[in-house]
């Protein structure tokens, strides 16, 4: 039998990119190809597109990872592992290639791996972070962290200013007045997503009613509108929930569903998400249409949102909080679901998003003296 250094890189990583999180903790040992596999940005990008996500669940005290187990007849069908904080004043969380970044509220950031424990903390007393990307847009590639404060004029008309740190030459940049364009409103800095080296998030038009995707883009620093979003198929009623996400690790989705029928359906990118936002165009991947279905979103205008993902098998994996303000997942599959409270989580009301485990190491290069 071939010793695992002779196999093929390329089936190697068509292997490793389909085990589950713990296997693949298991073979990251067997030797230093199959170790160094995860610097390998081509095996990464087919590895997120592959992988099946978890929910990041963070109260005032805890962050807790919740895995979901494919056999759903299982007697616990989820497994709940703590993340320790260790003392961190979380306020908000994102994630990007298996890291998470934690917004300390002006008072700086964190970013971790919690699979490899690995953990940087960076000191900053003016700006809140949160997105990070890994920007390929210029020769010196590397991971970036979006940090934004919306200030006001002497009009009282809103304007941003960014910082942008650089985690390989642990360097910030400052943008005083970004680009901001027409009167949009401030976005709530828990939705961002990162895809392709940018952010991305939904944006209302209160003039015209439309929705947008916007988007911040790192290649020439600036905020723009990356494409309009598609009308519902029917008039959903004003309040109706709608959720960006990254699909298949190239692609966006987003969940819509409306406050007054429940009914859901989700929204894919018919192609690859490129530069051109005109150039998007949108399939209906998946509709829920259940009687007593539960609105995912119980409190419609706070912070509440649900986080999502769909299977292969066109399953929808959803972490909510219910009416009461526990936190649980939903299992959707055909013309039924299934309600899994998360019991371990005590706190009401907790903030959660859909994560990908990896097994890179925090992007840092090394600290100045």
């Amino acid at each position: 039998m071939a010793a695992p250094e002779q196999f093929p890189p390329e089936l190697v990583g068509e292997i490793l990119c389909r085990l589950p999180t713990k296997s693949l903790a298991r073979f990251r040992e067997v030797c230093k190809q199959w170790n160094a596999i995860w610097e390998d940005k081509s095996f990464l990008n087919n590895y997120f597109a592959h992988a099946r996500p978890q929910f990041i669940l963070r109260t005032k005290s805890q962050i807790y990872s919740v895995d979901i187990n494919l056999n759903l007849d299982h007697v616990s069908p989820i497994e709940v592992r703590e993340i320790s904080l260790a003392d961190i004043p979380c306020t908000r969380l994102v994630h990007c290639d298996g890291f998470l970044l934690s917004d300390m509220f002006k008072k700086g950031f964190a970013v971790w791996n919690p699979w490899l424990r690995q953990k940087r903390l960076i000191e900053n007393h003016e700006y809140r972070f949160c997105g990070l990307v890994f920007d390929n847009s210029r020769p010196q590639s590397g991971y970036k962290i979006f940090g934004v404060e919306f200030c006001s004029d002497a009009s009282g008309k809103l304007f941003p200013k960014v910082a942008i740190y650089d985690c390989k030459s642990d360097a910030c940049k400052f943008i005083i007045n970004a680009s901001w364009g027409q009167d949009w409103r401030v976005p709530q800095l828990d939705t961002i997503v990162s895809l392709n080296g940018n952010l991305y998030w939904i944006a209302y038009d209160s003039k015209t009613y439309e929705h947008y995707i916007r988007s911040f883009d790192f290649s020439k620093e600036m905020f723009k509108t990356f494409c309009l979003l598609p009308c519902p198929e029917e008039n959903f009623d004003f309040g109706y929930t709608q959720v960006l996400a990254v699909f298949r690790g190239d692609r966006f989705s987003v969940l819509r569903q409306s406050y007054m029928t429940s009914k859901v359906e989700i929204l894919v990118t018919k192609h690859k998400i490129e530069g051109n936002g005109e150039a998007v165009a949108w399939m209906r991947f998946l509709t829920v249409s259940i009687p007593d279905f539960p609105r995912l979103q119980p409190k419609c205008f706070d912070g509440s949102r649900p986080s999502y993902f769909v299977d292969n098998s066109k399953r929808l994996f959803v972490c909510t909080c219910d009416e009461t303000g526990h936190a649980c997942i939903y299992i959707v599959k055909g013309h039924g679901f299934r309600k899994i409270p998360i019991d371990s989580v005590v706190d009401l009301w907790p903030s959660h998003l859909s994560y990908i485990p990896s097994f890179i190491p925090i992007p840092f290069g090394q600290r100045k003296q």
